[in-house]
């Protein structure tokens, strides 16, 4: 119990940090540019050039040379063809499966040493993300992923001759050549004063004034046993998904809550900060609205609140208990630890490489699976030989060379029927 209320209190505080933790450096949030009426704010680029949310958005548009870390103008170009490329997938009905974004997660909490949905809120929050805004991105990539598949991918002509042609070109310095594509697949590495920001020793809180909270409440039966009270855990943790993940809270305490306000979904109405117990003075001057907090428990139940209003709170800034940031960096450098020796391993075997290689392969224009398709049609049987051994590395720049260039060709198509206005 002291080690759940433990990780929910860092939890808490994390989330909060993570809400603040890229103000640092925003003096104003001005209008950085504005994209057929979509506003991007200069927050959004401190946002985006921060090292984890540029591991997360990894889908290359051609923008930022391979292997540069990017600089305050590339990153703005960048999002405003993100923005472009929102637009047109929303045109073109391009759709992504909840169960598929889900899935995608569960995939990269298991591949990051198996955390746990608690574990990783807090691994989010420690990046400065909370998990609401870390699954739009995702399920964002996911759907520019889909349409680029369409748009390019698709429409790039390759065939059995085209790659025999070049591999005749170019031999001599294929191996140079497939170098540098591997180096360039390779992300750029942050600077050092980026890589790990300071976990800080403040934080805002908010006093005084009302709260309009909804709560969600799971009854523990007297005397239950340790799996029923495991089973109660896990409802809870599932809610607590579902509402972080867009459901309707006030529909969400509808249907699971226990206790006399699920009829009103939950409402508590209408609450002054001083009349609060201090338990939950501390619990709400710690939110902002539309915050959520993770399952929080008491002997007899599991409950979850949501901030629905806030009206006439102070911002306060109060330290971070010592041992709530000891906590938070223990963790940091835990999983950021984890995470590099992951990384590493996988830059030995370079698995996405292979991946796309296979990709390329498959799509060769006209060809059929059986190795006969592939015989050579312009080499001797000499050449016929040592293409064979090189045929995935040509296929691999070629494939690469002709994506690039096709989607740099579309970019600029949009761009053409767009408004675009750059305010900085």
């Amino acid at each position: 119990m002291k080690l759940n209320k433990i990780l929910c209190m860092a939890l808490l505080f994390a989330v909060t940090w993570a809400n603040v933790s890229f103000c640092a450096d925003i003096y104003s949030d001005r209008v950085a540019a504005v994209v057929n009426g979509d506003v991007i704010l200069e927050s959004d680029i401190q946002k985006h050039k921060q090292p984890f949310m540029r591991n997360l958005t990894g889908i290359s548009l051609g923008i930022i040379p391979p292997g540069k870390w990017p600089t305050e103008k590339e990153l703005l170009d960048e999002l405003i063809v993100i923005h472009l490329l929102e637009q047109e997938a929303d045109k073109q009905g391009v759709k992504v499966d909840e169960k598929g974004v889900q899935a995608t997660i569960d995939s990269i909490r298991k591949r990051n040493n198996n955390l746990t949905h608690d574990q990783f809120v807090l691994f989010l929050a420690l990046n400065g993300l909370n998990y609401a805004e870390y699954r739009n991105v995702l399920k964002r990539q996911l759907k520019l992923t889909k349409l680029i598949a369409m748009e390019v991918q698709q429409k790039v002509p390759l065939s059995e001759e085209d790659a025999q042609l070049y591999w005749k070109k170019h031999r001599d310095t294929l191996d140079e050549q497939y170098a540098k594509l591997l180096q360039n697949l390779s992300p750029a590495q942050a600077p050092k004063e980026q890589a790990e920001p300071e976990i800080p020793t403040h934080m805002d809180t908010y006093v005084g004034g009302k709260v309009r909270l909804r709560q969600i409440t799971l009854k523990i039966p007297t005397g239950a046993k340790k799996k029923e009270i495991e089973k109660v855990e896990a409802k809870a943790g599932e809610i607590y998904r579902q509402a972080m993940t867009g459901a309707d809270f006030a529909q969400l305490a509808k249907k699971y809550s226990e206790d006399a306000s699920a009829a009103n979904g939950g409402d508590l109405g209408y609450m002054n900060h001083k009349d609060m117990v201090p338990q939950l003075q501390k619990l709400v001057e710690r939110m902002k609205e539309g915050d959520i907090t993770p399952p929080l428990g008491t002997p007899n139940s599991r409950m979850i609140f949501y901030l629905a209003e806030a009206k006439n709170r102070q911002v306060k800034r109060v330290a971070i208990p010592e041992n709530i940031r000891k906590q938070l960096m223990e963790q940091r450098k835990k999983i950021l630890a984890q995470r590099q020796d992951q990384e590493k391993a996988q830059s030995k075997n370079n698995p996405g490489v292979e991946s796309e290689e296979d990709a390329s392969e498959d799509a060769i224009e006209g060809e059929a699976k059986s190795g006969a398709a592939k015989k050579s049609v312009i080499l001797t049987p000499a050449e016929e030989k040592e293409y064979k051994k090189a045929r995935r590395k040509v296929i691999g720049i070629m494939r690469t060379e002709r994506i690039q260039a096709r989607l740099k060709e579309w970019v600029e198509e949009l761009k053409k029927a767009s408004i675009i206005e750059v305010k900085i």
